[in-house]
């Protein structure tokens, strides 16, 4: 069966929770109708009920087994309003490049174990995220791995499933005092690496271009960045560092354009995305400027597009698959044991290549 899209007002069922309920699935009222009784009479034959006869409940079984019926696990816990086998994920965008490995971390290992899918994208809209959470609250999911918009308001979303004692985790972003589970990169260190490694070229002016000044990631970078200027003894210089709200790759071509029309010449820029730095790339390409003899480019995450350029990008690895897999595995064990709490920091790996 081809996989699913967005259904229901931005909720993705993926492919095992669609074959699950998909019409072709059989029904107690498809064993009534091959048997010449009731739905009920079905149903209180399967659930062991006393008032069935044995010959009826072990031709109820048999018809069963035949058809190849299996109890719809969702409406039961709908019905009895407990806990299902469903993990609910929430993410700002399933196309970005690495969330989508988060969330192939998640799925890949879906068949390893019970439990199926739905995701919800925010886009980065905390009313969605509300929204979402609500909904996957009606589906009684068992819990949920959160990855947070960059919306600092964010935070009351992940107070709201504190309150509800709903089992979650966060990847990537975090609050201040969070106390839960949750994964994430080290950003602060990536940002000393690439700036640390910049100035280790011999770079003095290097831009940085962040992203909103509300998200918890960028703001790791930027004080990344401070600390390994400061290391060097370069002061700081309050103009080189620009606002993207976006993190897009239009976004670093316009920010290094306006730099140069400011009178600015920096000899690098460390972008807090491989697509600002692949803008970036571009627009010293439109002015000739030479990469890395006379600007050094280094980006954030090792996304496709940082090999796929030329020259390729200098950035900060980021590993979505395995913090999208360890998430998995550790909320289902916070789902089977309330009080286990995990938090995980993955360490930072700088790749050096060509723009630097």
């Amino acid at each position: 069966m081809k996989k699913s899209t967005l259904i229901d007002n931005g909720i993705v069922y993926v492919d095992k929770f669609v074959k699950q309920t998909s019409v072709m699935r059989t029904t107690l009222k498809d064993i009534a109708k091959y048997l010449n009784v009731s739905t009920t009479t079905v149903s209180r034959a399967i659930n062991d009920k006393d008032d069935i006869s044995l010959e009826m409940r072990h031709k109820v079984l048999k018809v069963a087994k035949m058809l190849d019926y299996k109890p719809n696990s969702v409406a039961i816990s709908l019905r009895k309003k407990t806990a299902n086998n469903l993990i609910g994920v929430i993410m700002p965008v399933v196309d970005h490049h690495f969330f989508s490995t988060i969330l192939r971390g998640i799925t890949t290992t879906e068949l390893k174990d019970d439990y199926m899918i739905l995701i919800g994208e925010s886009n980065h809209d905390v009313d969605r995220e509300k929204e979402i959470i609500n909904k996957f609250g009606d589906h009684y999911v068992a819990g949920i791995i959160f990855v947070p918009s960059r919306n600092k308001n964010s935070k009351d979303n992940v107070q709201l499933l504190q309150k509800r004692q709903t089992p979650f985790i966060l990847i990537d972003r975090t609050f201040k005092d969070f106390d839960g589970s949750f994964i994430q990169h080290d950003d602060f260190q990536g940002a000393f690496k690439a700036t640390s490694h910049l100035l280790e070229r011999g770079r003095r002016n290097i831009v940085l271009l962040k992203g909103s000044d509300e998200c918890s990631v960028s703001q790791s970078r930027l004080e990344g960045y401070l600390a390994a200027l400061k290391a060097a003894d370069i002061s700081y210089d309050h103009e080189l560092v620009i606002s993207c709200t976006n993190a897009s790759k239009y976004e670093g071509f316009m920010a290094f354009k306006n730099i140069l029309e400011s009178q600015k010449r920096p000899d690098a820029i460390f972008c807090i995305t491989d697509h600002l730095a692949a803008g970036a790339l571009d627009f010293a390409k439109s002015k000739n400027i030479k990469v890395p003899e006379e600007l050094s480019i280094v980006g954030y995450s090792n996304s496709e597009i940082s090999q796929n350029v030329t020259p390729t990008l200098t950035t900060v690895a980021q590993d979505g698959y395995e913090m999208g897999r360890l998430a998995k595995e550790y909320l289902i064990e916070m789902c089977n044991h309330k009080n286990v709490s995990h938090q995980k920091v993955f360490p930072s790996h700088l790749i050096v290549r060509e723009s630097s």
